[in-house]
Formats: structure tokens, sequence, C-alpha cells
């Protein structure tokens, strides 16, 4: 038998109370044979051998595993081998060997042999199944068929073979018991004592015993347990639970994990575990552990209370800092903000003197340090939701691009475009981007790393939109091939649809006599909007929604064909109230006086009347055809239209009308006549250099800055709208709208549809397959038409046409809006508004991000952004 095999049943049955086997005699006086199985002195000095190792072999356990340095009889009671000890103490004595003898051939002594105890512990396991049943016959144990025929077994009894399988396989770690959910059953706050008519009874043939009630009441710690139909200790067992018994010495297996039912004696088994040292230790330790419990509950609480103050009073002053960004009062300046702010949260705690006190203390807080540092969390926070809805319920984005200009630098802003969960285009603003250069790698390379910082993929970027004065053209070029290495699947566009009087603004810078024209007007709404006496003359000024397009993020311009008629009209009017004007104080005076000396001149008035001629044919553009439906087709169906007007004109341009008219305005009213401006020092050297000569009459100066402007306007449409990427779009769009109607051919469909087989998500020949089959089953003449469609449809047929759906969310995720989505788009109204207000200083992104985003402003959740500020993110 092996060591640890003696070990287990040592502990477990301790040898030294066996009483000494009795050898039952017949009549003859010899043994009696049982199973054929003789019980002879071989036997009984097995027995004896096994209790002298069990003795030694928790002796030397006292004595080097302890490593105490005391009496055997100490070490022996520690470890629980008070029977052994008490009977090595009374000096059990073996029986005679004469007694157990019939022959004289068989007396022999038998000693004790020390070598053949440590060989038989020494034994392996295999060795151990033989070896054990030669132990167990020695103990008179082993019953074979035919004992189990004479003495049949008892129901209470335990046979010794399965409790030594049980101790040999059992862990002798504690296990918990469990209940029937997989949790432990201490894991309550108080033991579970049921009425005693719940617990059942035990029976021993015609008697039952019960449990008592009353012994709830003299053991306060019973729990009883209906899985195992016993009572555990609560106390020794929450203590085991929560890990305070730390030495296994301390515990009762049997009230902690076994259970206890017997009921005869009960009272005095529970007496004897109520004085025992390891439930006077468990309660000690679990008295401590709840009085600790208690203790740091107390803490946290008053913790609790010390920090609701000051986060309510955060949460307060956030909540004014909010406030102060819708209205916008963020934009001024940093003494102003301080003040305003301060006021605000002085009229929020009149009725709360905790929070003026906290506001009296805490002066710092309202410094314009922490404002901005509470913005800036707040706008990382919006910026981390749209990121999030871009991430989780769109399959691409496209990124919308705009410079603008400051007084002393330029700034890029960046919005981003994409599918909510309904395929309706969501376009959200992301802050603005301060370049050190300004070139177009630098500008690529700021897009691509706050791409990047807020997790966008760039390998879901679909399309690439840049506002029409975005860059230079040196500077889009540079951007442009960046960006398309980066990702070559990107269609660039420009964004929006044409403008005439965006485009009248830009070709007018081909010419600085036409550029001053036209600011100047712009000024003077700018400075009429603001006088209640001459607000009426420029009532036009108005944009039309019907006839403009606004751009995005584009900066205020108010010039158009309608304003343009308007002052030339009334432009006697304009000069009056311009000299009426002039002798205001302030800035309006001012700017009314430098108004009035480039009105008088005969020149603006000139210049006024070639720019209506242009507009007018530019302003087709903002007309809606008969086939409006056709979108991105109908777009550069009216930009060739206005280019084939434009050199038209060009061809036969003549300012003699022009200068005619303008001459008879001149001479009624008194204005500076017409004349060839004076040459300037930089307009000569160009001129040096291009071997050209200065026009001599107003009729050839004119002229030249007439064909500049006409010159700028076609380059503008061929520059914006005929962009590869435009094309590409408008093609794609002719196949939704024509496949399987018949209005192209199979090939030209097929031409067409090669510009998706460089993208990875699309099978070209099943998208042409399901636009036959959908275009069959439903009639629609616009992309928003067949969105519409597709999106009534069950699961199911959405499921079927796949790659239609790819296709759809494609097209819409292109920015080249119509005017009724740029119109519907607050967002960019908020943007406008603000740069509108912050046009002369560098304007703040995170500012920027929460005013435009006033949605999400509203929605954001302040005890996110007060533990945020807390933390120190």
């Amino acid at each position: 038998m092996t060591y640890a095999a003696v070990i287990s049943l040592t502990q477990c049955s301790p040898l030294g109370s066996l009483p000494s086997p009795r050898l039952p005699r017949n009549t003859s006086g010899k043994p009696e044979q049982r199973g054929g199985l003789s019980l002879n002195k071989t036997a009984l000095n097995s027995f004896y051998i096994l209790q002298d190792t069990a003795f030694r072999l928790a002796l030397n356990v006292c004595l080097y595993t302890s490593n105490v340095k005391q009496h055997p009889r100490t070490c022996l009671k520690m470890y629980k081998w008070a029977p052994i000890e008490n009977s090595l103490c009374l000096g059990i004595k073996r029986p005679n060997e004469e007694e157990l003898s019939d022959s004289s051939d068989s007396k022999r002594e038998c000693p004790i042999n020390p070598d053949l105890i440590k060989k038989e512990i020494k034994e392996d396991d295999d060795e151990a199944g033989s070896s054990e049943e030669v132990w167990l016959k020695g103990f008179g144990l082993y019953s074979d068929d035919v004992t189990q025929q004479r003495n049949p077994p008892n129901a209470a009894d335990i046979s010794l073979n399965a409790f030594a399988e049980a101790v040999l396989e059992s862990n002798m770690d504690f296990q918990c018991p469990v209940d029937q959910n997989g949790t432990s059953v201490f894991d309550v706050d108080k033991p579970f004592q049921p009425s005693a008519e719940l617990v059942p009874p035990q029976c021993f043939g015609n008697r039952k015993l019960r449990f008592q009630s009353a012994w709830y009441a003299d053991f306060p710690w019973l729990h009883y347990i209906p899985q195992l139909k016993a009572v555990l200790c609560f106390t020794c067992g929450k203590a085991e639970t929560m890990g305070l018994l730390g030495s296994s010495r301390r515990r009762d297996s049997v009230f902690t994990a076994v259970g206890f039912s017997n009921w005869k004696k009960a009272r005095e088994k529970f007496g004897s575990h109520q004085k025992s040292k390891s439930h006077e230790f468990a309660t000690w330790k679990l008295m401590h552990a709840l009085q600790n419990q208690k203790r740091e509950a107390a803490l946290e609480q008053q913790r609790k209370v010390r920090q609701a103050i000051p986060n309510a009073c955060l949460n307060k002053l956030i909540s004014a800092l909010r406030f102060l960004i819708h209205r916008g009062h963020t934009f001024q300046s940093h003494e102003l903000i301080e003040e305003s702010l301060f006021e605000l949260l002085k009229f929020l705690g009149q009725d709360s003197e905790m929070f003026r006190y906290w506001l009296t203390t805490n002066q710092n807080f309202t410094s314009p340090e922490i404002q901005y540092e509470l913005i800036g969390l707040m706008s990382h926070e919006i910026i981390s939701l749209i990121t999030k809805d871009v991430n989780q319920g769109s399959v691409y984005y496209s990124v919308i691009i705009n410079s603008i200009n400051n007084a002393d630098n330029h700034q890029l802003s960046l919005c981003l475009r994409y599918l909510d969960a309904d395929m309706q285009p969501q376009e959200e603003f992301i802050g603005f981007l301060d370049p050190m250069e300004e070139t177009g790698t630098f500008a690529a390379n700021l897009i691509l790393d706050l791409l990047d910082r807020h997790s966008l993929p760039v390998d879901l970027l679909r399309g690439v939109a840049f506002e029409s004065t975005a860059f230079s053209s040196q500077c889009y070029i540079e951007s442009c091939a960046l960006l398309k290495q980066k990702q070559p699947l990107a269609m660039f566009v420009h964004c929006g649809m044409p403008s005439g009087s965006i485009l009248a603004r830009d070709c007018s810078h081909a010419s600085h006599i036409f550029q001053q024209t036209l600011y100047s007007v712009n000024d003077l709404c700018k400075l009429f909007s603001k006088s209640t006496k001459y607000k009426f003359l420029l009532s036009e000024m108005a944009l039309n929604p019907a006839s403009e397009t606004k751009q995005l993020c584009s900066s205020e311009w108010s010039v158009n064909l309608p304003l343009i008629n308007t002052i030339i009209q009334h432009y006697g009017l304009i000069i009056q109230g311009l000299g009426e004007m002039e002798t205001d104080l302030g800035v309006s005076g001012v700017q009314s006086h430098f108004l009035l000396q480039v009105f008088v001149e005969g020149n603006t008035l000139v210049c006024l009347l070639i720019m209506r001629s242009i507009m007018e044919s530019l302003n087709i553009l903002n007309m809606n055809l008969e086939d409006q439906n056709m979108l991105m087709s109908s777009t550069l169906q009216k930009v060739r239209m206005v280019k084939e007007i434009l050199l038209r004109v060009q061809q036969d341009a003549s300012v003699v009308d022009f200068l005619r008219q303008a001459e008879e305005v001149v001479t009624k009213l008194n204005l500076m006549p017409i004349t060839i401006p004076p040459l300037r020092r930089w307009y000569r050297q160009d001129l040096e250099l291009l071997n050209h000569h200065y026009p001599e009459t107003k009729e050839d100066f004119f002229r030249n800055e007439y064909f500049k402007v006409l010159e700028a306007a076609i380059s503008q449409l061929e520059s914006k709208f005929h962009q590869q990427g435009f094309i590409d779009y408008c093609h794609l769009e002719d196949v939704l709208l024509c496949a399987g109607k018949g209005g192209e051919s199979d090939s030209v469909i097929e031409e067409k549809l090669a510009i998706l087989s460089k993208y990875p998500e699309f099978n070209v020949r099943m998208l042409k397959v399901q636009l036959e089959m959908f275009a069959h089953k439903n009639s629609y003449s616009s992309l928003s038409e067949a969105v519409s469609l597709y999106k009534s449809v069950s699961p199911e047929v959405k499921e079927f046409f796949g790659e239609l759906g790819k296709f759809l969310k494609f097209l819409l995720i292109i920015p080249v809006g119509t005017n009724e989505n740029e119109q519907g788009c607050s967002p960019f109204q908020r943007l406008r508004t603000l740069l509108k207000f912050t046009t002369t200083e560098t304007r703040s992104s995170d500012v920027a991000v929460c005013y435009v985003n006033e949605t999400r402003l509203d929605n954001l959740c302040l005890e996110t952004v007060a533990h945020s500020f807390v933390r120190g993110i």
C-alpha cells in the first residue's frame, strides 16, 4: 500500500479506535473457517503491523511536517490522533500466540519487522491492489460471496472498500456545496432555518427521528441545506466562503461541506461544534470581517456624500456652458465668455445656497482654460458618437473638404457623409484643420491623420469632395494625388450643384476691375442690411431657394443676378444713400466713404452691365430642366448648354452697347467719366513678359477684360464638372435609370458597369441581372425613387437584391447632392452662421463641433463629460 493510501486511511478512520479482532472458534477450539478463508496468526500480525505503521506515520507527520518541538502526545492531539494515542498509552497488548495456534508447529513469534514496514509503505500503485486485499483480510473485514450469503449486509453499514476508494479518489481541498443554480449555499445574509415539519425525518425501522425547531434558538448558526438534507454551520461556512479561514486545520468539514444529519446525537454534536476552536475562530474572523465591511460601507457612503455636491455643481457648470454654446456666446473674447458664464452661474444659483458657496470657493472653474477644456471634452464625445455611427450603421463614407480664409491664415473644414439605418444620407461636421503649410500634400496628410485618430478606416472611403474654392489649382492637384495614392477606390467629385453666383465670383478673379466691382457689391449688401432707411432697396438680395444653391461651408456671398439688376435700376438711390451714410461716425461711415468712391466711377457701372450679361448665361445652371429627375445627367446637360452659350458670346463679344448704356447713366447722374484705369506696376511687368501692349482705348480695355472673365467661366465649368469622378458617377446613374428599360444597349451598359470592376465588393454580372429584374418589376425615374422602392420591399427580397442594395448605397454616399438635400442640411446652416460671426479670428474646432452639431450636443451625457474632466482625460 502506498504512503498516500495509508495516510488517507489513517486520517479517515484511525486505526487506534479499531477493536482487537476476536477470532471465533468452533467446538473443536480451532479457528472458524469463513468463506474458505482462514483468519490465522498472519492476519493478526498484519493488523498490528498496520496499527504500528499508522502511529509511526502520524508521529513523523507531527515532528517533520508541522515542525513543532512539542511532546509527541501533544502532536498527536493536534493532528486528531487521540484514539491511537489513548490506545498506545493504555498499552494494548498482543494476544498470546499460544491461544491462536492449534499445533505446536505453528507456534512461533512474529516480531515487527521495520524493514518490512518501510517496504510496504514504498510500494507503488500497481502493487497496491494485491497488498490491500492482504491488509483487509488481516482486519477480518474481507468477505466473499459465501460470507455475504451467510451474513446479509445492513443498509446502514458502510463498506470499507467503498470508503477507501472514495478517500483515495477524493480531493483534500475544501469544496463549498452549491445549489441548483451553481451558487454557494452561503451566499446569503442569514442562515436558512425552515420549520421542523419541512425537514425530512430519519427512519430506523419503525422509529423516526425528527429535527427540532428548538435547536434554532440554542444554536442560531444552524443552516439547513435541502439538497443535502442536512445542516451546516452558517458561521464556519460563511467564513470559509469569504476566505477568512487560512489554515485548513481550523475547519470542520462536517459542518462546512459534508453536512450533519444524525438527529439522534444532534444536540450533543451541535454543542461540541459550538465549543470547538474552529467555530470560535470562524466566529471571530467573521465578526471582524463584517465590522470592516460596515466601516468601509460607511466610509464609502461618506465619500459619496462629499462628492455629491461637487458633482452636482460641475454638472450645472457644464449645462451652463452648453447653453452658451447654443447661443453662440463662445465666439466672443475670453473676458466676455468668462463674464457671461459667471453671470449665468449666479442666476442658476439663486435657489441653491450650496451652489453659490461652491461657486465662490471655486472661481477657477469659470476661467477660460477650464471652459475650453470642458468644450474640448464635449467635442471629443460628439465626434466619438459620430464615428461610432459611421462604423456601425454605414458600409461606406465620404469626406467633404472646404477651405476657409481667415484674416491671418486659412483653415480646412472637414465633414463626413454616411448613410443611416434608413439609407438616408447624413452629413456631420467633425472640425477644422489648421495646416501649417499651404500645400496639398500637407492638407492631405492632415485629413488622413484625422481619419486615423477617429478610427475611420481609409478602406471604406468611397468619395472625396472639394468645395469650389477649397484649394488653388496646384494645391488641389497635390492633395488629390496623395489621397488617390492612399485610396484609389475613392471617387473625387465637386461638392454640390453648380451655382451661377459662385461661378461669377470665381471667374471675376481673372480681372482686377471686375473682382473689385463684385466684392464692392457684396460689401454694399452688408452695409445696407444694417441700415433701416436703405434696407428696402436691396430686399431682393435674399437668395431664392428655388433658383440658387447654397454652397457647403462657403462664406457669406450675397451677389446674384436679381441683386445686380436692383443696383443698376436704383443706381441713383445707391449713390444718395452712400453719401448720407458717409457722414456717420464709426465703421459704417468709413465703409460708406470707400464704397462711394467706387460707385461714383463710370467704370463700375460698365462692369456691372457686363457681369449682368455673363450671369444671365450662368443663371441657367440654377434652373430646373424638364428632366430634372435625371439628377447629375441633368447637371451635365446644363453645364454643356451654358458652355456653348459662353463660347458663342465669346465669338461675338462686343462692349459698345455696354459703354453706350453706361455713358447715358453717367451723364444723367453726373458720375465720373468712363476712362482707362491707370496701369499698375505689377500689370506693366506682366505685359512686358507677354509682349503685349496696354490698350489705348476704353473699348479695347473692357473687351480684353470681358474676354478674360468669359475664358475663366468656361475654364471653371471644365475643371469642376468635367472631372473623371463626376463623369463616372453620371455613367453609373445612367445605368441605374436605363438598365432593363431599353434606353441603352447591353454593350453600353456593360461598358459603364466596368467602372465597378475595380471594387472588390461588387459582382458586376450579378448586378446587371438584378438591375434588369428590378427595373422590370418597378418603375422609377430617379435615384431617390429607386431607393424608396428598394426600402419598401421585404427583408427577403432585399437579401435577394443584395448587389443592387450595395449599388444604391454607393451612389448615395457620393456627395453630389441636389438643391433639396443641401437646403435641408441643418448642420451646414449652423456652420454658415458660425462662419458669418467669425470672419476675422481663427475659429476653434472644438467650439465649432459643439455649435454645429446642436442635436448631438443636446443628447450628450453630461455625467460622462464630468467623469472625463475629473479623471483628466
